[in-house]
């Protein structure tokens, strides 16, 4: 993969591309980098050009701003189509990533032939993570950003795969624990002031997958996952044997259900 760090709008921005045929640009979540894909995107380099970089304030990217906001990281992204001359792209976001997703397909839908959402949803913030999020900004500020790499990262793996994929959550908390603090609460900061984009994604003139964990304590699978309304032509896959990290957890399914949706659209 051909990797470089860029200047757009006078802020650093590392990506990296890959591959020829229909583009699909990836964005990483919360306490990640591109460097989460690592393992993933070499599947798809065959038959289509990919696409990744680091959001604003994660990885080796640039965050100028006391909040990275959904609109921010969707603009960079944007900035980064715009340097590499891409016109319509396949926008895959995971989590956070899925959020900033969300963000560009109301912005520039004619930019997209279509969409993934992956462990991610259309809802605000409620009362309750809210809190949470307050208290991570209030650990992350008191300089105690491991306690976040430690409890938050094996998390996202379901309980009974969290031996075997040992491995997988170490180079996850890596990447966690190279993100800067300012870029962690710039992240956090930008998901509580988010807004719902139910109806952005219900009336979205492009198809969407939606990838959902069937143990994913992050995101609710009865209440929230299955609940989501897609627009037409859209797909959800139910990962039954996954929490919150599926490319990793059951990547074979995950890809399989990504390229038939590709081969589809």
């Amino acid at each position: 993969m051909k990797i470089k760090t860029i200047q757009l709008m006078g802020k650093t921005v590392r990506i990296g591309y890959e591959g020829s045929g229909l583009p699909l640009v990836f964005l990483h979540g919360y306490l990640e980098s591109m460097d989460i894909w690592a393992e993933f995107i070499p599947d798809l380099v065959s038959d289509h050009q990919v696409i990744v970089l680091d959001i604003p304030g994660h990885g080796q990217s640039q965050l100028t701003e006391p909040v990275a906001s959904m609109e921010l990281i969707a603009d960079t992204v944007k900035d980064v189509l715009d340097y590499l001359d891409m016109d319509r792209v396949f926008l895959t976001g995971h989590s956070l990533g899925g959020y900033a997703t969300l963000a560009f397909l109301e912005r520039w839908p004619e930019r997209l032939t279509g969409i993934a959402l992956f462990h991610s949803h259309t809802h605000s913030d409620g009362p309750e993570v809210l809190e949470k999020r307050k208290r991570e900004i209030d650990v992350v500020s008191k300089g105690k950003k491991q306690l976040l790499v430690n409890q938050n990262i094996p998390g996202l793996f379901a309980p009974q795969n969290r031996k075997a994929f040992e491995r997988e959550i170490k180079i996850t908390q890596g990447i966690a624990r190279n993100t800067h603090d300012s870029g962690i609460i710039g992240a956090i900061r930008g998901m509580m002031q988010r807004p719902d984009r139910s109806a952005v994604l219900k009336e979205a003139p492009v198809p969407c997958f939606q990838l959902i964990g069937r143990y994913d304590t992050h995101i609710d699978y009865n209440s929230v996952s299955l609940q989501t309304e897609l627009p037409a032509g859209s797909e959800r896959w139910i990962l039954d044997y996954s929490g919150h990290m599926g490319f990793f957890e059951e990547k074979a399914k995950t890809l399989a259900g990504l390229r038939s949706f590709l081969a589809r659209i």
